[in-house]
């Protein structure tokens, strides 16, 4: 029950915020509000990401430390091709890809993508294909490259500022003005500093809180 209640909830979260944005869109159902939509429920997902991060106490509960743990790992691939399809999309209407708001989304896109890539290369701790050799690949990374999974989670990190970023890009869009949207504005970032505060205050305290909380 805590199971399907944790991931009803999960998968609700970007229901307000959408319902804010493609009503003040007031163009209908059509590619434009769609990709609207498509970025409003990506964003939101990746602020789950850093909150899955900070291990809250009744999600362990829900899932388990290790179902949650492969979750979150599961997640980015979701995310990336929620981001990828709002992106095409708001090509595919005449969107320039060359502005300031299109180019903070597009690097801030990219370094979630080399997130994700190094996450299941160094930090993965689900069970991957015996063919991908990631032992003998992450010791040979850390022999010639000096990549330990102390530096691969520093880099990892970068995602905090990346979702900064990507706050700015969703703030930056004609569809988040204050004076047509403001719920939907303020939504974004409330869930914005909520997920992060959780994270910070994860990483600040350390992992002995969650340590406890599973021995518990």
């Amino acid at each position: 029950m805590k199971r399907a209640a944790f991931f009803i909830a999960y998968f609700l979260t970007p229901v307000v915020p959408a319902f804010f944005y493609i009503n003040a869109t007031s163009s209908g159902v059509d590619a434009y509000s769609v990709s609207v939509a498509l970025g409003v429920v990506a964003f939101i997902l990746l602020c789950n990401q850093f909150i899955l991060a900070s291990r809250p106490g009744w999600v362990v509960a829900a899932l388990g430390l290790k179902s949650l743990l492969a979750f979150h790992g599961a997640m980015p691939l979701v995310i990336l091709a929620l981001a990828g399809a709002h992106r095409m999309l708001k090509a595919s209407i005449g969107f320039p890809l060359d502005s300031a708001q299109a180019i903070i989304g597009t690097v801030s896109f990219i370094v979630f993508v080399l997130a994700a890539i190094f996450a299941i290369l160094f930090l993965a701790t689900i069970n991957l294909p015996a063919a991908l050799k990631l032992r003998e690949f992450r010791k040979w990374a850390q022999d010639h490259l000096g990549l330990s999974y102390k530096l691969t989670r520093a880099f990892h990190n970068i995602t905090v500022l990346a979702g900064i970023a990507i706050a700015v890009h969703v703030l930056l869009a004609s569809s988040s003005d204050l004076a047509a949207n403001p719920a939907g504005a303020v939504w974004m970032v409330a869930w914005l500093l909520l997920s992060q505060g959780l994270y910070a205050r994860y990483r600040l305290h350390g992992r002995k809180v969650a340590a406890t909380r599973t021995s518990a």
